[in-house]
C-alpha cells in the first residue's frame, strides 16, 4: 500500500497551505511524545532534545501548540505548564482550556444531556448510570480504570478511561442499555502498561486505551468549538495524532498528519484514501511529530 508522505520541504500547494499554519492541534501519548510519556528522548528512547528545541522553535515562529488528549485536567496542567503552552484540550475532547492563562474553561458534552447546574460533573452524572460498576467487574484481568499516571480515574470530570483488551460489541451493548447517551472510543495500543495495575492480559496482546464518553464527544468537535470561541480560521490549523481517536481531528483542521506508527491502524490505509489532506509524518511517533514541525518551520521561515 502506498501512502503520500510527508516531505522534508514541501513545495507548491502544500507549501503555501504550510505556510498559513497558525495553531497545531496534537495528541499526546505515542504522536507527540517519546514511549514512557518521555519529551527528553526519542522514539527510541535514547537521549534527544529535539522535541524540546522544535517546541522553542515553534513558538518563536508565533505557532501555537494545543494538546488534545484522553489525559484529565491534572496531568494537562502539568503538561502545559512545564512545556511553555497555554491551551488544551482533554478528555477526549470533554474539557476545553481555552486560555490556561485566563483560566477560561468549559465542559464541552456533545450530544449527551448535561445541566451545570446539577451540581454533579459530567463523569460524575456517568457513573450515576451504573455502568461503571458492570465494567469493572465484567472482564477482571482484561479491563480496568486507567490510573491516570496512579492517581485515580476519579479524577477525570467529563470521560471514564479504561485499559485492557475486550470486545468491542460487548462494550457498545452495555452502553446501549445506560439511559444515557453515551459512546465506546478506541484511544488506540498501549505503549505501556503504568503500575499499579490488575492487568493479565494474554502474551502478545498490548492492549488498548478506551474511553467512555458522551455520544458525539471527540476531538474534531473540541477543536471546531475551540477555534469558534478564539476566532480562528480553520485553514490556519493542522491536527497530528496516531489512532482512530485522532481521526476526527482531519475533519476539522487544514491539514492533518498521522505519525508513522499509526499505520498500524487496522483502517489507516482507508482513513488516509478518504482525506486528501491527510499525510504521513515519516517517523514513529515523536520522531514523526519533529519531522512534521520541521517541515511547518521550514515553509514559514521562507515563505
Amino acid at each position: 500500500m502506498s501512502y503520500t508522505y510527508l516531505p522534508e520541504q514541501a513545495s507548491g500547494e502544500l507549501r503555501e497551505r504550510l505556510s498559513k499554519i497558525r495553531y497545531v492541534f496534537t495528541d499526546m501519548d505515542g504522536t507527540m511524545l517519546a514511549p514512557g510519556s518521555t519529551v527528553l528522548a526519542d522514539a527510541e528512547g535514547n537521549p534527544s532534545l529535539a522535541l524540546s528545541s522544535t517546541l522553542v522553535e515553534l513558538r518563536q515562529a508565533g505557532i501555537e501548540v494545543i494538546p488534545c488528549s484522553g489525559r484529565n485536567r491534572s496531568m494537562l496542567h502539568e503538561d502545559v505548564r512545564v512545556l511553555g503552552l497555554n491551551a488544551y484540550i482533554g478528555e477526549m475532547g470533554g474539557l476545553i482550556m481555552f486560555s490556561h492563562k485566563d483560566s477560561h474553561w468549559e465542559y464541552f458534552t456533545a450530544d449527551m444531556d448535561y445541566d451545570p447546574a446539577c451540581g454533579l460533573t459530567p463523569h460524575q452524572v456517568i457513573e450515576a448510570t451504573g455502568v461503571c460498576d458492570l465494567f469493572s467487574t465484567r472482564w477482571p484481568g482484561l479491563l480496568e480504570y486507567h490510573n491516570d499516571m496512579s492517581r485515580g480515574y476519579k479524577y477525570r470530570e467529563v470521560t471514564v478511561a479504561l485499559r485492557g483488551e475486550i470486545p468491542d460489541e460487548d462494550a457498545y451493548e452495555i452502553l446501549s442499555k445506560s439511559g444515557l447517551a453515551l459512546e465506546w472510543g478506541d484511544n488506540g495500543f498501549l505503549g505501556y502498561i503504568s503500575a499499579p495495575t490488575t492487568l493479565t492480559l494474554p502474551e502478545g496482546v498490548p492492549g488498548r486505551a478506551y474511553n467512555i464518553s458522551p455520544a458525539g464527544l471527540n476531538k474534531g468537535r473540541a477543536i471546531a468549538r475551540f477555534c469558534e470561541i478564539r476566532g480562528i480560521d480553520p485553514a490556519s490549523t493542522l491536527s497530528l495524532g496516531d489512532s482512530r481517536a485522532d481521526y476526527s481531528m482531519a475533519d476539522v483542521t487544514g491539514l492533518f498528519f498521522l505519525v508513522e506508527n499509526g499505520l498500524e491502524n487496522a483502517d489507516a490505509a482507508e482513513f488516509l484514501q478518504q482525506h486528501d489532506h491527510a499525510y504521513v509524518a515519516r517517523g514513529r511517533s515523536c520522531d514523526g511529530w519533529v519531522a512534521a514541525m520541521q517541515t511547518v518551520l521550514e515553509a514559514a521561515h521562507n515563505h
